[in-house]
């Protein structure tokens, strides 16, 4: 029963686990808006941009990053951006710590209307995880370049992300994605590739699907072994003392 229980506790973390993806957050208040991916891969770089309604004459910005170890994260002091007024979101370029962490990202806009101040605050979250490095290569046989080639990855059968390329004519072009997976549980997943163009070729025409591997997949398995192991051995020990205390003599006074 406890076997049980454990394959489906995996189960379910792997479930979990491939469902989690870098889903664009978007969070308002009043005339604020600010959207960016909500997980991020250690180490990447990513956008968050801040859009604000056009009513009024100006406005100011200041973005802090704050949360437990953010080595090698960017920026670490306020980042101020000053006497806006386009209509345009503004975008703040942000560099994640190389260790799994979580963000928070407080933005503060300043809107100035007709001599008064007003006052918004905006904050996101962002969990830093680690990825999955998977790769592929294409071919374009072809004798012309061409360009925004939609390279699909699933994991699993569920699509998990994506990279647009170019590659010139006649050529082969190493195409690499970072999943951010997190910490995968251990397992052996089916990665399969698409592309958006027929012309172009994968490893196994059209498409391609790879094995990748987490850990021990067999441990449960290992650990169910050594347990039926151990039994059979208490088991034999069990009737061989059974049979020596039955053999052995009665003397009688």
């Amino acid at each position: 029963m406890k076997a049980i229980l454990a394959f489906l506790l995996i189960a379910l973390v792997v479930v979990s686990a491939l469902t989690a993806s870098s889903y664009a957050a978007t969070n308002t208040n009043g005339p604020v808006s600010v959207s960016g991916p909500s997980s991020v891969a250690v180490s990447s770089k990513f956008v968050y941009s801040v859009s604000v309604q056009d009513i009024f004459n100006n406005y100011s910005i200041s973005m802090v990053v704050s949360g437990y170890n953010l080595t090698d994260a960017s920026p670490i002091d306020p980042t101020y951006i000053t006497d806006l007024r386009s209509l345009t979101p503004t975008d703040f370029n942000v560099t994640a710590p190389n260790v799994t962490t979580t963000m928070f990202l407080l933005f503060q806009v300043k809107g100035n209307l007709d001599g008064a101040s007003y006052y918004y605050n905006v904050t996101s979250v962002v969990q830093v995880k680690q990825f999955t490095t998977l790769k592929t290569v294409i071919k374009n046989p072809s004798k012309f370049s061409m360009s925004d080639i939609n390279v699909t990855f699933k994991v699993n059968g569920k699509y998990v992300g994506s990279e647009i390329v170019n590659i010139s004519e006649n050529s082969t072009k190493n195409v690499t994605y970072q999943w951010v997976s997190g910490v995968l549980p251990s397992g052996v997943y089916a990665v399969t590739v698409l592309t958006n163009n027929s012309l172009v070729q994968l490893q196994n025409g059209n498409s391609y699907t790879f094995q990748i591997q987490s850990g021990n997949p067999f441990v449960v398995y290992i650990y169910l072994g050594i347990v039926a192991f151990l039994g059979i051995v208490v088991v034999v020990l069990f009737i061989a003392s059974y049979y020596a205390r039955k053999r052995r003599p009665k003397w009688k006074k």
